[in-house]
């Protein structure tokens, strides 16, 4: 090859020429990568080496921005789609209260009950990750703890169980949730709706007014389907993709319930008021 040593022309030093009966344009050996370049100038042709082999440069670019910018839901899960909630926790009932009149006597009756328990069964559908759409349906039971029949106190003589003298309710509500994301872990919520309360109330044990509930002294019963709202706040922790553990406070409210506490000759049923139950909740919730 020769050069020109920037005398003549000026400049630095340059090749200006190959020879090409040099050993330059042999094959490239498994240590020196191709070229097109040869004996003629040019840009390579090769890549720089990559794990896993030789990649295009858009595969470079794909990996590197990758790398950068993970996708929400390989960390969080899905944000959107079918969702499925199980929830129990420690329920309060509070009073009933129902008036009537028996044999021309006016009576009013109120029953306290003893602390209980509630468990729901959610679907729902996560529009976005601020909006989900929900069916809740739970089951409650609190069991009796006394009863006051026009100021006298009776106090239940039954031992704790689903067979025993308590209020059962199983409401089925609609609801709307709307989800506040306050950390990458951490969303609080607030929802609420408004469905139908299926309310059955059973009482055993003595009792001083043979038509208290369905005129039967020792035993008797009461449902009905009645309106009902629901509320739910709380927060949610991600504990794995696509998984939540949530702890929550839950309100059921049931609308002046039927409740039929005086019936026979001469009874008559009067109104009940408005109860309330009230619920700190642990649950788990799966995002598909």
């Amino acid at each position: 090859k020769s050069l020109d040593n920037g005398v003549g022309r000026g400049g630095p030093p340059k090749i200006v020429d190959y020879n090409s009966n040099t050993e330059l344009a042999a094959e490239p050996s498994a240590t020196t990568p191709a070229s097109d370049k040869k004996v003629f100038g040019g840009e390579p042709s090769y890549l720089p080496y990559e794990p896993g082999g030789l990649r295009t440069k858009s595969d470079l670019s794909t990996i590197a921005l990758s790398r950068e910018t993970p996708t929400n839901d390989f960390v969080f899960g899905p944000t959107e789609g079918f969702v499925f909630d199980l929830a129990l926790g420690p329920s309060f009932q509070s009073n009933l209260s129902t008036s009537g009149v028996d044999g021309g006597t006016p009576e009013t009756a109120e029953v306290n009950f003893s602390p209980g328990i509630r468990f729901d069964l959610v679907p729902g559908y996560n529009l976005n990750q601020y909006v989900r759409f929900e069916l809740n349906a739970s089951f409650i039971y609190n069991q009796f703890h006394s009863l006051s029949i026009t100021g006298e106190t009776y106090y239940a003589s039954n031992n704790f169980g689903f067979s025993s003298s308590g209020l059962y309710q199983v409401p089925i509500i609609p609801s709307v949730t709307f989800r506040f994301p306050v950390e990458k872990e951490v969303t609080l919520f607030l929802g609420g709706g408004f469905g139908a309360n299926f309310v059955y109330a059973m009482l055993l044990g003595e009792l001083p007014d043979s038509t208290y509930l369905n005129s039967n002294l020792n035993s008797g019963s009461s449902s009905s389907w009645n309106f009902a709202w629901n509320l739910t706040t709380g927060v949610d922790w991600n504990v794995m993709p696509g998984l939540d553990l949530n702890f929550g406070y839950k309100c059921l409210s049931t609308l002046n319930p039927v409740i039929d506490a005086w019936e026979g000759g001469g009874a008559v049923q009067g109104p009940t008021q408005t109860f309330f139950n009230h619920t700190a909740s642990l649950g788990l919730t799966w995002r598909f």
